[in-house]
């Protein structure tokens, strides 16, 4: 459930350590040979995050070029980063190869590359524009500032003063490198908060920089009560509350008899955790959302087909799936489009959990409910 999030995450932590060793132009000599140990670290750091995360190059990119004009040891620079990011595709290669395969007969005819895949699917088959297009100045207008909310005010005045102090010049690179993120990430029309996190550390920074800069010490413990006061609560509440339903649904089927337990789930595709939270053989379907991945197959998935028409496509669903199912979880407000035909089956309200007080997605308001079927 949590997987792209997760993979998102040490993206962000594997760039963070990367920068850290990263000879930034104006701060690190490329002269002499203390840089090139780090430099390698860096290398090493850096093309792991790309393999988990092909859209990670990116940064490396922009931060490649620079130090290649900047250095005045271009050929190391350039040999190093071959050789390194060279040995960690290769490695890639085996292991996906192998995995996907399972085996290594024909070894070599059947290669697999999976950043390659990635590229192909998402970029030129334009797969992900079926999960949502957004508007140009959506991370600059949402993404951003849903991110850093009250760090905000800090961050405009961190901004302020890097740019009236000699600091500019050390940390530039950075500042461009995360307009220049930004920028690449709103010109592609799928856009998602996820994917701008490895440059939240950056701006922090700047958030710490300009909290630093404020002279009265008073001031300075005011502001921090403040975030702590104002991101607190909401790390709580997310964590705790929102959207808690659909953990507290699969527990509650954990507790159920698996040998006399079917479960349906009428939500959007992957709203639930499934057995990594279930723990038992119980026989489980949901609605899938797999991208069409050939020229001329209907873009519509399961999920889209069920919320056109939600009575039509049980009707039409039952012989390829269980059916019926002892138990179908669904959100509260698709009740009154499927109530009456869910009666017709023999199904009633048995449990309901609450899942949040609000959502964005219009499919997954209201409480998690559970209808049972009589025997």
């Amino acid at each position: 459930m949590a997987a792209r999030t997760l993979s998102n995450s040490m993206e962000m932590v594997f760039t963070i350590i990367a920068l850290n060793y990263w000879p930034l132009p104006g701060i690190v000599k490329t002269t002499g040979k203390a840089w090139v140990k780090r430099y390698r670290i860096s290398l090493v750091f850096a093309a792991v995050a790309c393999v988990m995360r092909p859209t990670n190059g990116l940064i490396w990119l922009f931060l490649g070029i620079q130090l290649l004009l900047c250095s005045s040891n271009k050929f190391k620079v350039a040999s190093n980063a071959m050789l390194i990011c060279g040995l960690i595709i290769v490695l890639d290669v085996m292991v996906d190869t192998r995995l996907y395969n399972k085996s290594w007969t024909n070894f070599m005819q059947h290669l697999v590359f999976t950043p390659y895949l990635f590229f192909k699917i998402n970029v030129v088959n334009n797969v992900s524009l079926l999960y949502g297009v957004h508007t140009w100045h959506w991370y600059v207008s949402q993404g951003i500032p849903f991110i850093f909310t009250t760090f905000l005010p800090l961050i405009g005045f961190g901004l302020y003063c890097i740019y009236t102090t000699p600091m500019f010049n050390r940390i530039k690179s950075l500042l461009y490198l995360s307009i220049w993120v930004v920028i690449v990430y709103s010109l592609l029309p799928h856009k998602e908060f996820r994917f701008i996190y490895p440059i939240v550390p950056l701006v922090l920074m700047i958030a710490a920089y300009g909290l630093q800069q404020i002279g009265s010490s008073r001031w300075r413990r005011r502001i921090m009560l403040f975030l702590v006061g104002t991101q607190i609560p909401m790390a709580l509440y997310t964590s705790i509350w929102h959207q808690r339903g659909v953990m507290d649904v699969m527990l509650w089927i954990r507790s159920l008899p698996a040998e006399t337990t079917t479960v349906g789930v009428l939500m959007p595709c992957h709203s639930t955790p499934w057995y990594s939270i279930v723990h038992k053989d119980i026989p489980m379907w949901f609605l899938t959302c797999e991208p069409p991945l050939t020229p001329g197959t209907n873009a519509l998935d399961e999920a889209d087909q069920f919320y056109a028409n939600p009575t039509k496509f049980l009707r039409s669903h039952q012989q390829d799936r269980i059916w019926p199912t002892t138990h179908l979880l669904l959100f509260d407000n698709l009740i009154p489009e499927v109530r009456d035909y869910l009666d017709d089956q023999g199904y009633r309200e048995c449990r309901r959990f609450f899942n949040s007080h609000f959502h964005d997605d219009r499919r997954r308001r209201g409480d998690v409910v559970v209808f049972c079927r009589s025997a």
